[in-house]
């Protein structure tokens, strides 16, 4: 259930302020609850989709953590080379 809004009567120019009910209060059915699941249900779904998922996360996972070793490799690069850059002026000057 949305708050009731209506248009302001004092209106400033072209613009116009909706007001807002602010004792605005949820049905009960509308609220959420994180229990609407029971707790044996949670884990068997996980179980199922940690044996039905386990190697293919394995093979995925190392895919990726090789992948991000390249980027981070690639990003760090320019920097110590600025690194090595700004050193060699400091000894020069």
């Amino acid at each position: 259930m949305k708050p009731i809004t209506q248009i302001s009567s004092n209106q400033r120019g072209s613009r116009i302020f909706p007001l807002t009910d602010y004792s605005f209060q949820s049905t009960v059915a509308a609220r959420g609850s994180s229990s609407a699941i029971p707790e044996e249900k949670l884990r068997a779904f996980r179980k199922l989709s940690s044996e039905f998922l386990g190697a293919e996360m394995t093979r995925d996972y190392v895919a990726e953590v090789l992948l991000f070793t390249v980027i981070t490799a690639v990003s760090a690069w320019p920097v110590i080379s600025m690194i090595a850059a700004v050193t060699r002026l400091v000894r020069n000057y």
